[in-house]
Formats: structure tokens, C-alpha cells, sequence
């Protein structure tokens, strides 16, 4: 899927991607788009942020952390 214009991405050469599936209602789509739109930054970047703050054990090899590359 390509990038939305506008939204921070991460760059390249952090360890490789992989790709990750689900299914969710298409209010929490909706709302998941909105949020990284405002905080212009991709999804994949958005979901980073949620399991750093869920989790906030580094367990990849990482400079800073999404929420710190928004900072």
C-alpha cells in the first residue's frame, strides 16, 4: 500500500519489515487513519507507538522509538 502525502515515515534499513494482517470494524479503521493522519505519520508507525506504550520493553534493535521520532 502506498504512503498518504504528508505523513512521517520511517526510514529505511530498521530491520526489515514484515507484513501483518487483521480484520477490524470499519469504525476503528476509520478512527486509526484519523489518528495518524493528525499526528502525520504512517500506520505502521502509529502501531508502533501502541505497543511501546503498552509494552515499553525494547526488544529490537532500535535508535528511538516512534513516539520519539514524532517528539
Amino acid at each position: 500500500m502506498a504512503g498518504k502525502p504528508g505523513r512521517r515515515k520511517r526510514s529505511q534499513g530498521t530491520g526489515g519489515t514484515v507484513p501483518l494482517q487483521t480484520k477490524v470494524p470499519a469504525h476503528v479503521k476509520e478512527r486509526y487513519e484519523r489518528l495518524a493522519a493528525l499526528r502525520q505519520i504512517s500506520l505502521s508507525m502509529l502501531f508502533e507507538e501502541l505497543i511501546d506504550e503498552l509494552d515499553p520493553h525494547i526488544t529490537g534493535p532500535q535508535k528511538e522509538t516512534a513516539l520519539e521520532m514524532t517528539a
